[in-house]
């Protein structure tokens, strides 16, 4: 899951925008942007993983947004330790995909972050919040609270690429939210299994962030 490698994947699956969402952490996304250039649209991200053991998604209009968010979820993480290889290298990478560094923290750790408090940071940098594959059980805003908390603000939900082949999406309508579908991919062969067709002028965040409020002809078609 190098940056040239993602892009290439992505690519060859006929996909004209991405987003970069490691795990607590954003410290790959600018190497992905520029592996891409203009080839592929990269949208900065960032899965937050709340005190509660949710999952949020985080998309940004620049890497600087999401590398802000990254910090302050970095700060509330634990060390890594020997004991935490078993979880893979957390290697931080350049657009060629050499490695430039590796991650001090244990990135698959929960921050100490409530919900509430991460979905304000992520609006705090302009960013959209969005509630993780909301069909399982595990990480996801329903199975870790028993409900969808109606006050939290997030600005869209996912349904996994799962789920959407098993024809879940109708179970969430009622929330009132657009729902994205994505690969949350952790390996190549992984991209572009799940997508969502969006009606855009151009593949770009702002746009994005226009389909998802419905504004000025924009919109999510289908997950």
């Amino acid at each position: 899951m190098r940056p040239p490698a993602i892009v290439e994947a992505a690519v060859s699956k006929g996909l004209a925008m991405i987003a970069i969402c490691d795990h607590n952490s954003a410290g790959n996304v600018a190497a992905t942007q520029e592996a891409a250039g203009r080839g592929l649209a990269v949208i900065a991200g960032i899965e937050v993983t709340t005190a509660e053991e949710v999952h949020v998604l985080g998309l940004f209009p620049g890497a600087w947004a999401a590398r802000a968010v990254g910090e302050e979820v970095r700060a509330t993480l634990p060390e890594a330790t020997p004991a935490s290889a078993r979880f893979g290298e957390e290697l931080l990478l350049d657009a060629r995909g050499e490695i430039r560094g590796r991650e001090g923290k244990l990135l698959s750790a929960a921050s100490s972050l409530s919900l509430n408090e991460a979905i304000e940071s992520i609006h705090r940098r302009n960013g959209l919040a969005i509630a993780s594959h909301v069909d399982r059980r595990a990480f996801s805003v329903i199975g870790q609270l028993g409900m969808f908390p109606r006050e939290a603000a997030f600005d869209g939900i996912e349904v996994s690429a799962a789920g959407v082949a098993s024809g879940r999406v109708a179970e969430f309508a009622g929330l009132g939210l657009p729902v994205l579908c994505s690969s949350d991919s952790h390996f190549l062969s992984e991209v572009g299994t799940g997508l969502t067709v969006l009606e855009l002028r151009e593949p770009t965040f702002g746009e994005l962030a226009l389909a998802l409020r419905g504004l000025g002809g924009r919109r999510c078609c289908h997950a």
